[in-house]
């Protein structure tokens, strides 16, 4: 029987552009890689987003699950200049230290927005994207800030963190609020009041780094891209995937009912069967 993928047997850490950089890896060596970017919020990292899905998508993949710098067990250093820039530079050098030439990319939030800089500044390294309720896009008709992101700038800014807000940004964040579990709170609101993540992330209380708009450039994106949105998203709306829909060249859009950001948690196997599809079609 096989030992079950957990999110300390698959832990490691690669350096790559001078940053350190925590991440999971599970799959075999020899299939095509997979690069997992999570999305920003309080107390979000890596295995926290894409956890639930390893298993599946490591019986295909290459399965890499990264922290992003500033996250997790990552380092947390000082970004200079655009901020999905330099996330795009880290890991197009760190597929190269993984012994890859290339590698599918699936971002999920600012993750996303960290895919499509790779997709248009490093497109030698991306062989296909998934974009997942991704920053990056403009919004048709959702206002401006969302009311999904005026509750992750107000986490830290009204009071010190509590729990009862933690539950209160997963249950905006989910369509299911039966899916917001105590252990699942205790989780995130511990990940969001680490000193460093406090210090270095930018949701946290350090100074936050630039952001790049990217959406005047999605019709720079060559790669087969898979674009992915739950209706009910109240940070990123669905309006953006449409957007992304008429921009980008070879797009394909999924959209799920009944669902809200975190898509891969509340559809994870639909997810998995998607994006697995999506990846190995011919």
């Amino acid at each position: 029987m096989t030992d079950p993928l957990t999110a300390e047997s698959t832990s490691r850490y690669v350096e790559a552009a001078g940053v350190r950089i925590h991440l999971h890896e599970a799959g075999a060596t020899g299939a095509p890689l997979l690069l997992c970017v999570h999305g920003g919020a309080p107390g979000a990292y890596g295995w926290g987003n894409f956890g639930q899905n390893v298993e599946a998508l490591a019986a295909h993949f290459r399965t890499v699950v990264v922290d992003l710098p500033g996250y997790g067990r990552s380092d947390k250093p000082a970004i200079e200049g655009g901020r999905y820039g330099f996330y795009a530079r880290v890991f197009a050098a760190l597929i190269a230290e993984l012994g890859a030439e290339k590698a599918h990319v699936l971002g999920m939030a600012t993750g996303g927005a960290a895919a499509i800089a790779m997709a248009v500044d490093h497109p030698e390294v991306v062989e296909r994207l998934v974009l997942v309720s991704s920053a990056g896009g403009l919004p048709l008709f959702t206002p401006s800030p969302s009311e999904g992101q005026q509750v992750i700038r107000s986490y830290y800014q009204d009071g010190p963190p509590t729990r009862e807000r933690m539950r209160a940004y997963l249950e905006m964040m989910m369509h299911d609020r039966s899916l917001v579990t105590d252990e699942l709170v205790e989780e995130r609101f511990l990940a969001s009041v680490d000193p460093e993540f406090m210090a270095g992330a930018p949701e946290g209380r350090g100074t936050p780094a630039t952001t790049e708009q990217l959406w005047p450039r999605l019709h720079e994106i060559s790669a087969r891209t898979l674009v992915v949105w739950g209706r009910d998203n109240r940070v990123q709306g669905y309006d953006n995937a449409l957007f992304m829909l008429n921009r980008i060249p070879d797009v394909e859009v999924h959209l799920y009912g009944r669902t809200g950001l975190w898509v891969p948690f509340e559809r994870a196997r639909r997810f998995e069967s998607l994006v697995t599809g999506f990846l190995t079609d011919d």
